[in-house]
């Protein structure tokens, strides 16, 4: 066949043309390696549409970090307060402990009595300093009066002491009495009489005392009282060793 014939031409149109269109597909076949830039929750790559997590995208979370939909928000964090913080933090087994619970009645009583100061007795006598045998002799003390202590408050209970006093013992030297009363300076109230001198004692004189006891009774005011009051029983209180010199009269009969 000559080189120029009309069948050699229509051969070598057509090895062309099949080139033409090979060179075309070549060049445009790395460009569908490229990675599909997706938009939202679906795209378009060469016509096909993607959901994700579908297969073609990486494989499950792997589809992410090959140009998935953007940066994924971490999981919270399992077991922790969401208000750790926001100054709202509050630890279990940390609350605030119960109030104490109110002391019992008794022990504030206790506590009044250990403090309780009664008045020390001061004796008095009349004659003073000096009296003589056969001679009633005036006996009386100060600090016979009722006394009530310093109210002690707890809660809502006061609890208070009060003394009422009963009776005076005198230790004379030679005897001892009672009287029920404080005694009184003209004798009418309280005295003794002396039948021995005091010529005979250290110092010659004898060394009296007084004690008086207080009736003592407590009460209780407030709602968390246990009970209302009660009986202490006596409390005694002496007074200071007071000297008194009992001489005897001397008489002289004429001859």
């Amino acid at each position: 066949m000559s080189p120029h014939s009309p069948a050699r031409r229509r051969t070598a149109i057509g090895a062309l043309a099949g080139t033409a269109l090979v060179i075309p597909f070549l060049a445009a076949a790395p460009a569908q390696a490229a990675p599909c830039h997706l938009s939202g929750s679906t795209g378009s790559c060469n016509g096909t549409v993607h959901q994700p997590g579908s297969p073609g995208e990486g494989g499950g979370s792997g589809g992410n970090s090959g140009g998935g939909s953007g940066p994924v928000a971490p999981p919270a964090p399992v077991g922790l307060n969401p208000n750790q913080g926001q100054g709202f933090v509050q630890v279990p087994g940390n609350q605030a402990p119960p109030p104490p619970a109110k002391p019992a009645t008794a022990d504030l009583v206790a506590q009044a009595q250990a403090a309780a100061a009664f008045p020390v007795p001061i004796v008095h006598t009349a004659p003073k300093g000096k009296t003589f045998v056969r001679l009633r002799t005036s006996l009386w003390v100060d600090g016979f009066h009722v006394v009530k202590t310093q109210p002690i408050t707890v809660g809502a209970q006061t609890v208070q002491l009060t003394g009422e006093p009963a009776t005076v013992t005198w230790d004379l030297g030679e005897a001892t009495r009672t009287c029920d009363n404080a005694g009184s300076e003209d004798g009418k109230a309280c005295s003794y009489t002396y039948q021995r001198s005091s010529a005979g004692q250290p110092g010659g004189a004898y060394q009296i005392t007084a004690t008086i006891r207080w009736n003592v009774t407590w009460s209780c005011e407030g709602a968390d009282c246990d009970e209302a009051g009660g009986d202490l029983g006596q409390q005694p209180m002496q007074s200071e060793a007071t000297p008194l010199v009992v001489g005897e009269i001397q008489t002289t009969t004429g001859q």
